[in-house]
């Protein structure tokens, strides 16, 4: 199986990632994401659990549309159906961002 990298953007950090496995669900990618580890030991990325209102967080990956340059979500889940990369047709080298969502607690 060939590499598989993305490109992850959260705040003003852009790091390339390799995924393992291109077909698994978007809620295990994330996770994944949540307890990446960088060369130094320390999460690569910073998740704050709540917002500055106090509301939590949830995390998801978007994808700029490039016909109008807006950031979609990328929801993990339609019905009781797990989503996958190639659902939303992310292709290796793309970029995602990771957007913050708060819910009612």
């Amino acid at each position: 199986m060939e590499d598989f990298f993305l490109d992850i953007v959260y705040k003003d950090k852009k790091v390339k990632f390799r995924i393992m496995n291109p077909q698994a669900p978007l809620s295990t990618l994330m996770n994944n994401l949540r307890h990446a580890l960088g060369k130094d030991g320390r999460l690569i990325f910073d998740f704050p659990s709540i917002d500055p209102t106090g509301a939590p967080l949830d995390y998801f990956f978007g994808k700029e549309d490039t016909a109008t340059h807006e950031v979609r979500v990328l929801r993990p889940r339609i019905g009781k159906t797990e989503q996958t990369l190639s659902d939303y047709n992310v292709n290796n080298g793309d970029t995602l961002f990771l957007i913050p969502d708060p819910f009612p607690g």
